[in-house]
């Protein structure tokens, strides 16, 4: 019977340092998961957050302060609301890579600057088609298309 009782004992006191392996190792994971991902983020001034429910689909704008958005949950993308500038730097120069034409065909050089900003009504909605470079996906496709056709209504003159 003490032959039992000790082997018992020894099971208890093992099963007791798998419990505790166990619960130290998903604590660290818990920890590292925490530490590498933060569930709570924090929006700078100047920038508008929007956070998307991959559960319910569900869309929230933040502006300055923090939020809390767990990772597997919630898809957090920041905007800029201060105004930025696109500045086309290949037809800048009409021996260039890309220069505008005139009506006679001629190459133009043109320095051109374009102020945009983000509509902060409207970013809870237009939020999940925007991409992530706005300037480079939507201004400057945007801006080309336009700039092309009307400098090529002018001569090199006008």
């Amino acid at each position: 019977m003490a032959e039992w009782n000790a082997r018992v004992t020894e099971f208890l006191n093992l099963k007791a340092v798998r419990i505790a392996l166990i619960g130290a190792t998903a604590a660290a994971l818990a920890l590292f998961v925490v530490w590498r991902y933060p569930p709570v983020q924090t929006v700078p001034r100047g920038q508008m957050a929007v956070r998307n429910s991959s559960l319910t689909g569900q869309v929230e704008v933040f502006t300055a302060g923090s939020l809390w958005a767990l990772p597997a949950l919630y898809q957090v993308r920041r905007f800029s609301l201060r105004d930025q500038v696109y500045r086309p730097e290949n037809s800048g120069k009409a021996n260039g890579e890309a220069p505008f034409q005139s009506i006679e065909g001629l190459s133009l050089g043109v320095d051109l600057v374009v102020r945009y900003a983000i509509d902060p009504a409207r970013i809870a909605a237009a939020a999940r088609d925007l991409p992530d470079d706005v300037q480079g996906e939507v201004v400057e496709p945007a801006v080309q298309g336009v700039i092309y056709k009307l400098l090529a209504r002018y001569t090199v003159r006008e």
